[in-house]
């Protein structure tokens, strides 16, 4: 670590003063379709569970400098991005929360879960493809801090019984994943293994630009083939199966163990939008979007030029979010929620950038 904060220091400090323009900027989107963020990611007591299948947090902050067309920057990021079934959800949501698992009910139960916090040094260049058309490739060179990657899968049905073992007939269920610190109290079973530092790299694309004199245009890709490495990787892997009928009931078949090297895919994500502006007129209005590799979220959006820079209303329709932005030449944010009360809401995004340029 101390060698990697060494080499970013002596690559800033030798272009520090040729530089055209320095900026710091943040981007946080957080998604829960079945219970509120916070519940989510606390204790799961939530008075409501609402269908869904996806969560993902995704934060980035980044300072950066800019000299001509190249630009340097220090990354730290954080990806989470949960898919599973409603029968899972709403098997674990009851089991929180003290309540009665559905009876007579087959429960198909599936898990993919992927979450990376890593830290790293992204160098990227502007390709002019023509006046008012960019194309930007960034490469980020990165040191993996902490990570879970894996799934679980199984079915199951159950009684009318009222105990919870003897409500659950029979489950078939097989878990797979690895990790840096265990997450499923690994560390009851006398675990005390940890994975190394993960070392990798990451991808990313923009094309950002004007077409028709009236259309401005922004796609962004990132973390496109990109990988983090992880030395001496711990890992569970367990098949089980539990039948009332059978003696004994249990069946477990798997092992706790340490891979050399785990090669971890990193979650991607992809930001476009389109907007039109009409001629000699202070508005314009568009669509923009993100996606990760479950779902996609768009909004529908309209701005208006004045004075001071561009005021920005915003409407998720798939989340019913509302947000409200303003961009400056040196500062901006935004911020998108779909309920003000921060306890009860499942769905916030926000950014914020302030840059110096000379």
């Amino acid at each position: 670590m101390k060698i990697y904060f060494l080499s970013f220091a002596f690559v800033s400090s030798s272009i520090f003063a040729q530089a055209e323009q320095i900026e710091y900027r943040v981007n946080a989107d957080l998604y829960s379709q079945p219970i509120a963020i916070q519940s989510f990611l606390d204790d799961w007591q939530d008075p409501k569970l609402r269908s869904g299948n996806n969560a993902f947090a995704h934060g980035k902050m980044q300072l950066g400098l800019q000299q001509g067309n190249w630009n340097y920057a220090w990354v730290w990021r954080y990806d989470y991005v949960l898919n599973f079934s409603h029968d899972l959800a709403k098997l674990y949501y009851q089991i929180e929360n003290d309540q009665p698992i559905d009876a007579d009910q087959r429960y198909y139960l599936k898990l993919n879960a992927a979450h990376v916090d890593a830290v790293g040094t992204r160098f990227a260049y502007d390709w002019s493809l023509q006046d008012n058309l960019t194309l930007t490739t960034g490469l980020t060179a990165l040191i993996g801090r902490h990570y879970v990657d894996g799934n679980f899968q199984g079915a199951g049905q159950t009684t009318q019984m009222q105990e919870l073992l003897e409500r659950v007939d029979w489950l078939n269920a097989s878990l797979n994943y690895s990790y840096d610190k265990p997450a499923l109290k690994e560390e009851n079973m006398g675990w005390d293994a940890r994975a190394n530092r993960g070392y990798g790299y990451a991808l990313d694309v923009g094309l950002a630009g004007r077409l028709f004199d009236r259309v401005d245009i922004r796609l962004h890709a990132e973390d496109i083939f990109s990988y983090l490495y992880w030395k001496n990787a711990p890992y569970t892997q367990y098949e089980l199966k539990y039948d009332q009928d059978q003696r004994p009931r249990f069946d477990i078949q798997g092992k706790l163990g340490v891979h050399k090297r785990y090669n971890q895919r990193l979650p991607y994500k992809i930001t476009s939008s389109i907007n039109y502006a009409p001629v000699s007129s202070l508005w314009k209005a568009g669509i923009s979007t993100l996606s990760n590799e479950y779902l996609t979220l768009y909004q529908l959006n309209v701005f208006h030029q004045f004075t001071l820079g561009e005021l920005g209303i915003h409407y998720e329709p798939q989340s019913r979010a509302y947000g409200l932005s303003f961009e400056h030449e040196n500062i901006g944010f935004k911020y998108l929620t779909d309920n003000l009360n921060t306890n009860r809401a499942h769905r916030m995004g926000a950014y914020l950038y302030a840059r110096y340029q000379w």
